[in-house]
Order: structure tokens, then C-alpha cells, then sequence
């Protein structure tokens, strides 16, 4: 097996220096809704984090202590650029805002420790999470009342009303057609799916393909359970060849799908659909190259190569205020860039005053949120339906490049959107 460096979501810190003229205009249209020179309400308020010219966030994510810290790597340089942006352009209500973080180690009971210091000690206003172990304490935080961006990595993060987050794949309480669509369109008829039972979220998100893709006649001719060591490969493969599919659909690690996807290949395997829930960043690449030629996989957010305005912003604000990131491009970069997003968003809907309750209730009214346009609307109101628009990326016939495909029959954006199931 190659190198497993990278998870995908690594990131290579190294020094570099960008300086952008004029940058606070060119990012005006990410800021939120007060950005500019708005005078703060009357000095302070009674909310916790609240003073006359500040607002004080937490941020908590792995730093340490993991094996996933390389798959948060990018986490705070992200958080750190968005809130950069929002500053430049007046803070929000004219309160600068500032970011307090701490390590949980992936231990949720160091998460529940940080997040009752940031909390109690800090006096923060409201948590960006980013990490996979806050699933033991959001009862915790819902009853404290603290609002809460991030990361949803199953679907307890969607039963708490204080506890925002945007396009999760690992919500059980109900499936879409468009994973089905997206097989389909690209020639699959019959689909065997792979899942690691090890990690993080994936069986909320396994169990949403067989609906999906039985909803547009994709048949599910084989299931089986994935994780590395404990399984290998040439096991998956030989199912895979006795079941007849045409589609391999993967939640596993993306080291793991390049593993099962490559052998399938060379065993002569032919597939018309190699589809994954994870594994779009330059480092498979680098890595697997023409292991994971082909391969697609399903993505939350705008595409990297894209060349719109909103992703141009993202580029540019992520250069200039976190130029320790080698590189942006990564899931773990912009989905942290846009809980920070969503974060002073809630912020600015609570008034030149907030409290905790009109940042929740206003936030919770907001029906089609999409982050300037880096991801698809989202209608926050509902929090436990299930995302319907995502994109789709797949490796070129070179494994150099990762090329987004567009939607069958059009599409909002470049998204392919289907419909509850």
C-alpha cells in the first residue's frame, strides 16, 4: 500500500507572504449583512462575550492527540481568515470579533472540559466546533443555551435547536435521490457499497444509499463493511466481481476507497461509477495519481476549480489572512471557513445587542443560507431534513486533476439537486 500521508484534508504548513491592495472591498460581498463602520449599541451589553467595541467566539477542534489532527490541520487558519474578512469590513454591528480556541484532542471528554472553559471562564459568546467529539455534550450546550456552528458528524447535531450546521451528509433522518441521480446519469445500473464501520458518522451515510439509488432503479446488489487491517482489498474486489455491479459506492477513508478502487481495476473489474463520500484534495493526487483515476466524489461546497467570484473571495481571503496554509483547497479549509460564516451570520441577525436567544431564533429563520455562495441554499428552518444539492468531482483519466461534473439535466450553480426520499 502507498504512503498514507495524506488523509485528504492534510496540510503541509509552510511560511509564505501575500499582501492584496485594497483587499477589504474586494471581499465586501462575504461579509455579513452589518459590515462596515456601523457604531456599536450604546457600549456594552449584558450578553456573556459582549463588550462595546469586541465579541468574543470559541473555537474548538483537534490540535493534537489523533490521528485525525491531520484532517483538522487547516481548521483554524480557516475560522481565522473568515473572522479576518468580517473585521476589515467594520466587525459586525462595529464590534470587532475575536477568536479564543482550544484542542480537544478528538477525546470527547476534553471537549466537554474546553468547551465548559470557554464557556464559563472565557465567557464566550457562542462555539465553532469543528471535531467528532462534541457528539456527549450538545445536550449539554442546548441546555446552557450556547449557539453553536460546525461540524455535523451524526445526526444528534440536528436535533438541538442552538446547534447550526450546513449541507451534513450524516443526517438520519431521511435520504435523497440525488446520489442515485449522480450514478444514473453516469452509466451505473447496479451498485455494491463498501462502508467502514470504524469510522466517524459513516453509517448514517450508508444508510441513505440504498434509498437513493433503488429511488432511480440503481439496484444494490452487494453490502459490505470496510476498515484496514481488519479487512483488505482483494476481499472487497471479489465480491464486488461476483455481484455483478457496475457502481462501487464507498464511505470510507479515501486512502481506503483508492486501495479497493485501484485493486478492483487491476483485477479487471470494469466499472462505469467509482463514487466516494470523501477524498477531493490535491494530496490523493500527489499520492495515488492513476489509482484514483475516475474516481468521483461527492463534495458540499462550490468547487475549487471553479472559477466564480465567491471562490476567487475564498482564494484571496484565505492568501491574505492565513498564508501559514500551503494550500486552501481542502474540505477541512472551507467547511471551517464556512461554520465561520455561519457563525457571524447568527451574529449580525442578533441585533446591535445580541443575546444567545434572538442569535438562535433569528438564525434558525433563515431559509436559504449558502455562505455567499459557497454552498448551496440551505434552509436552516429545517435542520433535520436532509441536504438535497451537492457536486460531484471526478478524477481525470490522469489522476492529475479533479474536474466537476456538471448537472445532468442543468442544475442551481453548478449543483445537482434532487429531492426528500
Amino acid at each position: 500500500m502507498k504512503g498514507r500521508r495524506g488523509r485528504v484534508r492534510t496540510v503541509a504548513a509552510a511560511a509564505a507572504t501575500a499582501v492584496v491592495t485594497g483587499l477589504p472591498a474586494v471581499l465586501a460581498g462575504c461579509a455579513t449583512g452589518s459590515s462596515g463602520p456601523v457604531p456599536a449599541a450604546g457600549g456594552d451589553c449584558p450578553s456573556p462575550g459582549v463588550s462595546g467595541d469586541t465579541i468574543k467566539i470559541g473555537l474548538i477542534y483537534p490540535d493534537s492527540g489523533s490521528a485525525l489532527v491531520e484532517n483538522f490541520r487547516a481548521v483554524r487558519s480557516a475560522v481565522d481568515a473568515r473572522v479576518a474578512v468580517q473585521n476589515a469590513n467594520g466587525g459586525v454591528h462595529g464590534r470587532k470579533v475575536q477568536v479564543v480556541w482550544r484542542d480537544d484532542r478528538s477525546d470527547p471528554s476534553v471537549f466537554s472540559n474546553m468547551a465548559r472553559d470557554l464557556v464559563d471562564n472565557e465567557k464566550v459568546f457562542g462555539l465553532i466546533v469543528q471535531s467528532v467529539a462534541a457528539g456527549p455534550s450538545v445536550q449539554w450546550l442546548e441546555g446552557a443555551g450556547i449557539p453553536a456552528t460546525g461540524l455535523a458528524v451524526d445526526s444528534s447535531w440536528t436535533d438541538h435547536k442552538n446547534l447550526f450546521s450546513f449541507s451534513s451528509l450524516f443526517n438520519s433522518h431521511g435520504s435523497v435521490d440525488v446520489f442515485g441521480r449522480y450514478v444514473k446519469a453516469n452509466g451505473g445500473t447496479k451498485a455494491y457499497v463498501v462502508a467502514d464501520p470504524t469510522a466517524p458518522g459513516t453509517s448514517g451515510i450508508a444508510a441513505q444509499f440504498r434509498p437513493s439509488l433503488e429511488s432511480q432503479g440503481v439496484a444494490v446488489v452487494g453490502e459490505t463493511d470496510y476498515s484496514a487491517g481488519a479487512s483488505t482489498p482483494a476481499r472487497v474486489v471479489d465480491g464486488l466481481r461476483r455481484s455483478g455491479a457496475d457502481a462501487l459506492v464507498g464511505a470510507v477513508r479515501p486512502e481506503d476507497f483508492a486501495d479497493i478502487y485501484a485493486a478492483a481495476k487491476t483485477a479487471g473489474v470494469r466499472l462505469n461509477v467509482a463514487l466516494s463520500v470523501a477524498g477531493y484534495g490535491k494530496d490523493l493526487l500527489v499520492e495515488r495519481g492513476k489509482d484514483v483515476a475516475g474516481m468521483s466524489v461527492i463534495v458540499g461546497y462550490a468547487p475549487f476549480q471553479g472559477d466564480s467570484a465567491i471562490m476567487r473571495t475564498y482564494h484571496t481571503a484565505m492568501t491574505t489572512y492565513s498564508p501559514e496554509l500551503e494550500d486552501a483547497d481542502q474540505e477541512a479549509a472551507i467547511a471551517s471557513y464556512v461554520s465561520a460564516d455561519e457563525m457571524l451570520r447568527g451574529l449580525d441577525l442578533a441585533g446591535a445587542c445580541p443575546t444567545r436567544d434572538a442569535f438562535i431564533t433569528n438564525l434558525r429563520q433563515v431559509t436559504n443560507y449558502d455562505a455567499g455562495g459557497l454552498i448551496a441554499p440551505t434552509n436552516l428552518s429545517t435542520p433535520t431534513a436532509p441536504a438535497t444539492c451537492f457536486t460531484f468531482v471526478r478524477a481525470d483519466a490522469a489522476g492529475a486533476n479533479f474536474v466537476p461534473v456538471p448537472p445532468a439535466g442543468g442544475g442551481t450553480n453548478g449543483f445537482w439537486c434532487g429531492k426528500e426520499i
